[in-house]
């Protein structure tokens, strides 16, 4: 059974969106099991699922409580919640698109 990349896409988005509300190595910990499950069901090379979790993980740019750097500069720089979320978010986007077209050139699922 192939992967089809809308599960590749669930599978970064679930991980950037739950980056963003918790620790990204938390997140990472937490997807790592679930994504090698899915990889050895579909018999798929595990790389590419799991590339997809860790970059999903890195996308902590839409809250400051995923990452420390953004907390730390949280109050300090006046920042509001929101000015989080219109900096962060089409830089998740972008990262995802650019992670859909990648991933599959550089991790190939079935090698």
């Amino acid at each position: 059974m192939k992967i089809p990349p809308h599960t590749l896409f669930v599978i970064i988005v679930l991980s950037a969106v739950m980056t963003n509300f918790m620790s990204n190595t938390a997140t990472t910990a937490l997807l790592v099991p679930i994504g090698l499950s899915i990889a050895s069901v579909m018999g798929a090379d595990p790389k590419a699922v799991l590339m997809a979790t860790v970059i999903g993980g890195s996308c902590a740019y839409a809250t400051p409580i995923g990452m420390p750097a953004n907390t730390m500069v949280y109050s300090l720089g006046g920042y509001k919640f929101r000015d989080y979320v219109k900096a962060g978010a089409p830089l998740i986007v972008i990262s995802i698109i650019v992670s859909m077209i990648l991933l599959p050139i550089l991790f190939p699922f079935y090698p």
